[in-house]
């Protein structure tokens, strides 16, 4: 892992060193930094060029095995093997030894460093300074083995996809519901389908959406109940390797019946709107003329938004995805010029409550002319 920008930042700032303290299993910024992988919490220190490790006495080991650090210690290398309860003031004790163990009094953190800790730090005289954002910059331009990663994931993405829309293909319109295999389909059933494919592929599945109606016109209502026939289906998956901790995400929208014409040409406009976007997405665009040129569509097409009613296109064009399912960038009101290695989503979406939604999203790589998409799954309405 390249850490020169945060060495930079550390001699910019003429700060002795960088710490963190996370279980890497919940905070991103921790595992990209270390790859050691764990839901305890461990303290990371970057000074000198140079990373150090102070995980418990049994994870010392693996954390040496699996991590790319220059080195790793134990917990008992400053507590002199007592038995401590990890209360927060004896963590703040702990973090202090590492730190005057190196000659360290001015110290930068990130915004997930807690505050708790970061004041009892203060309190023992130690200068703690925030380097916001520093790491999630970082984390923006993926590397060569960061993109085949999310295409791999990408791919279980797919096939639990397809899964999913095989069963709806087969499903059997009822009034207005479908019914499959002799019974009533649900979208808890879908997503458990979809689900069971991802953990068969090592990668989870928490949050996926399945909703349909009227439920389908809010974009992160996860569905429930049976899915209704002749309307929209919204399916948006976010998975995330188990192994890797990589992410992608993918939604389509389909129909199972016969939709009313205007869900057609919902449908179409958003197909459009995606189109659109990938014209305009290249190295040295904004986030932003990417979001306004959607817009514009939308509204050349004739499909009015109003955000505080909560209808028309009511969300960003897209995101970053990387170890996160949202980072940076953001294709958005606010998004920052866009670098060749940046992995987005391309979301466009219409919700109407007395219609139903419509969301297509697929993943990108920008380049420097242009962009290449991740996704390869197919785009149809009616199944």
């Amino acid at each position: 892992m390249n850490l020169q920008a945060l060495d930079r930042r550390i001699a910019e700032l003429r700060l002795d060193g960088y710490i963190q303290y996370a279980a890497s299993s919940f905070t991103a910024n921790m595992y990209y930094l270390t790859a050691f992988l764990t839901a305890d919490p461990f303290l990371f220190l970057r000074s000198n060029n140079k990373s150090l490790l102070v995980v418990s006495g049994m994870e010392r080991k693996r954390a040496a095995s699996s991590s790319f650090v220059d080195e790793v210690r134990s917990r008992d290398d400053y507590l002199q093997g007592s038995r401590r309860v990890e209360t927060e003031n004896a963590t703040a004790g702990l973090i202090a030894s590492v730190l005057s163990a190196d000659h360290i009094k001015r110290v930068g953190v990130d915004d997930a460093f807690p505050i708790g800790l970061a004041d009892a730090l203060r309190r023992m005289g130690y200068d703690v300074q925030p380097l916001s954002g520093l790491i999630e910059q970082q984390r923006k331009v993926k590397s060569a083995r960061e993109l085949k990663l999310i295409q791999e994931v990408q791919h279980a993405c797919e096939t639990a996809l397809d899964s999913a829309i095989d069963v709806l293909r087969r499903s059997k319109t009822v009034d207005e519901e479908l019914h499959y295999s002799g019974a009533t389909l649900t979208s808890e059933r879908l997503k458990t389908l979809i689900g069971c494919s991802l953990i068969r592929q090592a990668c989870s599945a928490a949050d996926t959406i399945a909703s349909s109606g009227k439920d389908s016109a809010l974009p992160h209502v996860a569905g429930t109940g049976p899915i209704k026939a002749h309307s929209s289906i919204v399916l948006d998956i976010f998975p995330q390797s188990v192994e890797s901790r990589y992410r992608s995400d993918m939604a389509r929208t389909v129909a199972r019946g016969e939709p009313q014409n205007e869900l057609f040409e919902m449908y179409e406009a958003v197909l459009h709107a995606q189109q659109v976007a990938f014209n305009t997405l290249k190295a040295g665009i904004t986030g932003a003329q990417v979001h306004a040129a959607v817009e514009d569509h939308f509204r050349q097409m004739g499909f009015h938004t109003d955000l505080k009613k909560g209808y028309g296109f009511i969300h960003s064009t897209g995101h970053g995805v990387g170890l996160d399912v949202h980072e940076l960038p953001f294709l958005s009101q606010k998004g920052d010029t866009l670098e060749p290695g940046n992995v987005v989503t391309v979301e466009p979406g219409l919700y109407y409550p007395e219609i139903g939604g419509v969301r297509l999203e697929d993943v990108v790589v920008i380049t420097r002319s242009g962009n290449k998409s991740i996704t390869r799954f197919e785009k149809k309405l009616v199944i």
